[in-house]
């Protein structure tokens, strides 16, 4: 079943059909290649959620509100579920928590200086099905959007790693971060504390083109876990987007 969401992303639901653009690897040596990147429709909140059951005719006379209130219930159920040790599967995803980290002996315990919690999640087996129903299809035109291939700390020659006052390197394309709006720049995102995330702006990244971001890893990173992320109006020459397009590195990297 697609309905239609009320979000302004106008996001397409007219038959399973995911939009995706191509990008040119120009990290082989080899043939030419192109990897994929799903066009990000915007994000969807609980709220347009509500407001797409209710416009499909589903609510079943529930409000807004009551939806919201049921939404809220699953949603705390399942953390609470989650933080018992149980994997939860909502029939979208299977959620379940994992340790890093090194102990010294049977007998040694947890100690947040050393180990990390962090949350799992992979696809549902009852999503696996739909997934097979889905037409990607190549949108071109003037999509221009940023995508990472490859971060590596220049300080431990490592990609799961970030050393404070360390140089990084990001490779990738269309990075450059340029624009006027307020949230461009290169993000270090703490996954486990958004108020930790730290922002660069464009004048402490180095190097900053199209394929490559050079910069200094900030010293104010506290202990925990990050992943990369470009904010950028970057389109091609001097020209801009007006709105800004985004892009997160999905390995995680460890601040200890």
């Amino acid at each position: 079943m697609n309905i239609n969401t009320l979000s302004a992303a106008q996001v397409e639901h007219k038959s399973n059909e995911v939009p995706f653009a191509l990008y040119k690897n120009n990290f082989t040596d080899s043939e030419p290649s192109y990897f994929a990147r799903v066009i990000n429709q915007g994000t969807c909140t609980d709220e347009d959620l509500a407001c797409d059951i209710i416009t499909a005719g589903l609510s079943g006379g529930l409000t807004k509100e009551k939806l919201l209130e049921v939404a809220s219930l699953f949603r705390n159920a399942r953390i609470a579920r989650i933080l018992t040790g149980c994997t939860v599967d909502d029939g979208i995803t299977r959620c379940g928590l994992s340790l890093s980290g090194k102990f010294l002996s049977q007998n040694d315990t947890f100690s947040p200086e050393r180990h990390a919690v962090s949350l799992g999640c992979r696809a549902s087996t009852r999503l696996k099905p739909v997934l097979q129903s889905v037409t990607p299809v190549i949108r071109r035109g003037n999509v221009i959007l940023p995508a990472i291939t490859e971060v590596l700390d220049l300080e431990s020659r490592g990609a799961q790693t970030l050393t404070r006052n360390g140089f990084l390197e990001v490779k990738g394309v269309n990075l450059t971060v340029t624009g006027d709006n307020e949230d461009v720049g290169l993000y270090f995102v703490c996954t486990e504390d958004d108020s930790k995330t730290v922002r660069l702006g464009t004048e402490k990244i180095g190097r900053n083109e199209p394929s490559t971001l050079c910069c200094v890893v900030p010293a104010e990173l506290e202990e925990g876990t990050y992943r990369i992320m470009v904010r950028t109006q970057y389109l091609s020459g001097k020209n801009l987007s007006k709105e800004t397009k985004a892009f997160t590195y999905g390995q995680e990297l460890r601040v200890s």
